[in-house]
């Protein structure tokens, strides 16, 4: 199959297609698999500079064995289980969203300042640590042992943290639209929203946690909606987005402690 064939061959141009789509199409589920097609694919391409890839098959065979035993020898002495990260980096993408939280209220409470390199920095953590958790929860999925069921909360906790950091990204374009000075019941809201993350992230670390030890933000967000001047449109996007993040909160709340029961 690797002989030397003329430059640009038709033949070895299809092998590599072949490799590319099994490389993309099942590498990414198999080691050993995304292992072969990239060996086979670098000696392909030797060949087609018009070299003999004899010399690449053994170099590349033995350094992938050298490869692999380093890896396992390592394992051995360090395992790591994703099971024992995932909480970790669950808690971290909450602590970077209540960051990103303080900083969108810190510009509805002080108007008359930029807070835009704040919002931009926390915005890209947010980002970042959302990344790392979703990352985190593919590794898991595929970690011998872990139950459909613990994937599957953590699943749904990052979809409930999703429409959270929707929320706040729309509170966040309501600085730019229709920036108004917040009512006084605002500062309570977003001080509890800010400590259920803190308990929340808490918890994931090893933290006791009650249903009854949360802030009740439904009963913040009923102060908030009946504060101030109700006939005039001008809180209706405050309203509507404080509303998403307490029905996102509470139900990340049960989510948190529904995984913290089953661990």
């Amino acid at each position: 199959m690797f002989h030397v064939l003329p430059a640009g061959n038709g033949v070895q141009v299809a092998f590599i297609a072949a490799l590319m789509f099994v490389l993309r199409c099942y590498g990414p589920a198999n080691y050993g698999i995304l292992v072969v097609a990239v060996t086979a694919m670098v000696v392909l391409l030797i060949a087609l500079t018009g070299d003999m890839p004899r010399a690449v098959i053994a170099a590349r065979g033995w350094n992938t064995v050298a490869g692999g035993a380093i890896a396992l020898i390592a394992y051995w002495i360090w395992p790591t289980w994703e099971r024992t990260r995932a909480p970790e980096a669950m808690a971290q993408m909450l602590d970077a969203y209540r960051e990103y939280f303080r900083a969108v209220r810190e510009s509805y409470l002080s108007l008359d300042r930029s807070f835009a390199h704040e919002l931009d920095r926390t915005r890209l953590a947010g980002r970042r640590a959302r990344s790392n958790i979703e990352a985190s929860v593919d590794r898991l999925s595929a970690e011998a042992g872990v139950s459909a069921n613990s994937v599957q909360i953590l699943r749904t906790m990052l979809a409930s943290s999703h429409r959270l950091a929707h929320a706040f990204m729309a509170l966040e374009s309501g600085l730019s639209t229709n920036p108004v000075a917040p009512r006084e019941a605002f500062r309570p809201f977003a001080d509890h929203v800010e400590l259920t993350l803190y308990y929340l992230a808490a918890a994931l670390r090893g933290s006791p946690l009650t249903r009854a030890g949360l802030p009740d933000l439904r009963e913040d967000h009923h102060a908030l909606v009946h504060a101030g001047d109700r006939l005039t449109e001008r809180y209706a996007l405050v309203n509507v987005e404080t509303d998403r993040i307490t029905n996102s909160l509470n139900t990340l709340s049960e989510e948190v402690l529904q995984w913290v029961d089953s661990s």
